[in-house]
């Protein structure tokens, strides 16, 4: 008892500056069977993976200023399979050496620092897919710290993240395919902005740029 007390206590610790994150109205109509070939819940955010890309097709979470201030782990994780999707339809990390293409957090790494189990989940196979280098490292992660700024900002932000494929899209080992786009959407109370990014690389890394109109999602 003492023992199962004690797991208990652990669990409880690893979430206890986060809630369980539910979509919004707007953003749960992208999580479902008939969109998704598996829904992820991973506590942190909803994935909506599908078995034939090999890769994830909407993600959303919430971020809270809270969560976002104080101390942050610094410590990267590794890179760990998805177990919960069938095996046939999992990527790896060596999936990607020598593709040309960066292992690309749908959620980032660094939206999700409180706790050593928020960004683990964050490193879960399934919330990545092939970057262009260029985007990943410059453009979308200045996006990426649009979306922290802003929740600390407004106290709370709600993110919608969707990975547009083409129709017959090319593919790096493991038969994984590469998006062609990456669109996200930031919400809060009385705020939308959105943001749409090519995955190639652009002579223009300013993310004004890339900024859309969100009636268009």
């Amino acid at each position: 008892m003492k023992k199962l007390a004690i797991l208990f206590l652990l669990a409880t610790l690893a979430f206890a500056d986060y809630t369980q994150y539910k979509p919004s109205e707007e953003f749960a109509k992208y999580f479902t069977t008939q969109n998704c070939s598996i829904i992820l819940d991973k506590f942190y955010y909803l994935n909506c993976y599908d078995y034939g890309y090999k890769g994830t097709k909407a993600a959303a979470y919430r971020l809270e200023a809270e969560n976002l201030k104080g101390k942050q782990i610094k410590k990267r994780p590794r890179f760990e399979d998805d177990t919960n999707i069938p095996k046939k339809y999992r990527t790896t990390w060596s999936d990607y050496k020598n593709s040309g293409y960066d292992r690309g957090h749908t959620l980032s790494n660094a939206s999700m620092r409180k706790t050593t189990q928020a960004q683990r989940s964050t490193f879960l196979m399934s919330n990545i897919t092939p970057q262009n280098p260029q985007i990943n490292q410059r453009v979308w992660n200045k996006i990426e710290k649009r979306e922290r700024q802003l929740a600390l900002k407004l106290g709370s932000l709600e993110v919608l993240n969707l990975i547009n494929y083409d129709n017959n899209p090319q593919r790096i080992k493991n038969n994984i395919a590469i998006p062609s786009s990456y669109i996200k959407i930031l919400k809060g109370d009385n705020f939308k902005e959105c943001y749409q990014v090519p995955n190639h690389k652009v002579d223009d890394e300013s993310i004004k740029k890339y900024k859309v109109n969100c009636d268009r999602f």
